[in-house]
């Protein structure tokens, strides 16, 4: 087993997570690149570091991270765009394109993201964002999802549906604006309302360009 599936292997167990996925895209195969780099990236793949700039390819089997004070924006081979906020580990676990049945698994390890669907949602593929705490199913939308006032939350920022698993339960966000707070794996998503003051705005902030 190479040292990158390890350290997934490693993160399910830590939080009792949902199994696996079966990959799709063989590791290293190409998965985008990346669009915008504030501060410094990386990514690591059979224990091979590179340094992330504009144009560098993003790879199946890659864990993206980013340092302090920085971001990091990647768009995929379906055109789905994959934005990180500073301190944010990503791993890309299986991506392969629509004409190839059209499949994307991403598994966020820590930090906050927000995500932009591509043709893979859009045509009814599967799009998928694992955390620890629940896994993100992204349906033709823009998500945001991390840390905030203490708590795992996620947010529906565009489009029309995201549905938020845990083993406890699930909730679909369906109108912009609404979020739901994840306390555990156990435990259902907290019932989908609409953010108010600027914590919606606050959020956005964790992975927006200065």
């Amino acid at each position: 087993m190479g040292l990158v599936r390890l350290f997934v292997l490693v993160w399910v167990i830590a939080f009792g997570g949902l199994p696996i996925t079966a990959w799709a895209g063989q590791p290293g195969e190409p998965a985008g690149k990346v669009l915008r780099v504030q501060g410094s990236a990386v990514a690591l793949l059979d224990a091979q570091p590179r340094t992330l700039a504009v144009g560098t390819e993003v790879r199946v089997g890659d864990i993206l991270s980013t340092g302090a004070n920085s971001r990091l924006e990647v768009e995929l081979g379906d055109g789905s765009t994959l934005f990180l906020g500073e301190r944010a580990s990503f791993n890309v676990i299986a991506f392969s394109s629509p004409k190839d049945g059209g499949e994307m698994v991403l598994r966020l390890l820590s930090g906050a993201f927000s995500a932009v669907s591509g043709a893979i949602a859009k045509q009814g593929g599967r799009m998928d964002i694992e955390t620890p705490v629940a896994t993100i199913g992204i349906r033709g939308t823009t998500v945001w999802g991390g840390q905030l006032d203490g708590d795992f939350q996620v947010a529906l920022l565009d489009g029309t549906r995201a549905v938020v698993t845990t083993r406890g339960g699930r909730v679909d966000l369906m109108k912009v604006g609404d979020g739901t707070l994840i306390k555990n794996q156990d435990t259902a998503p907290a019932p989908p309302k609409k953010w108010g003051g600027n914590k919606l705005e606050r959020a956005k902030a964790t992975v927006a360009f200065r």
